[in-house]
């Protein structure tokens, strides 16, 4: 397992994850991108399956880009930036 995740990490950190989202007036963001939606971006852009809850990020209401950490394993950790679009 542990090897698994060292390449997963490979695979991820350092990484662009780049998401669309809508929004109304000002900007803002209709709700916030969730873990969710960014663990099936990882699935889609990147072909690994992560589980929503081991990834761990700010509450994201605005456009821009964000850190996000993908816990993959005891002591291993990928991070990842989440850059969300119109």
């Amino acid at each position: 397992e542990k090897k698994e995740a060292e390449e997963t990490k490979k695979l991820l950190d350092g990484k662009t994850l780049k998401l669309t989202a809508r929004a109304g007036q000002g900007g803002k963001l209709f709700g916030s991108v969730t873990t969710k939606e960014v663990a099936e971006a990882l699935k889609q852009q990147y072909h690994t399956e992560i589980e929503k809850r081991k990834i761990a990020m700010a509450d994201i209401k605005a456009f821009g880009s964000y850190e996000a950490e993908i816990k993959l394993n005891h002591g291993v950790m990928a991070k990842i930036t989440v850059m969300v679009i119109e």
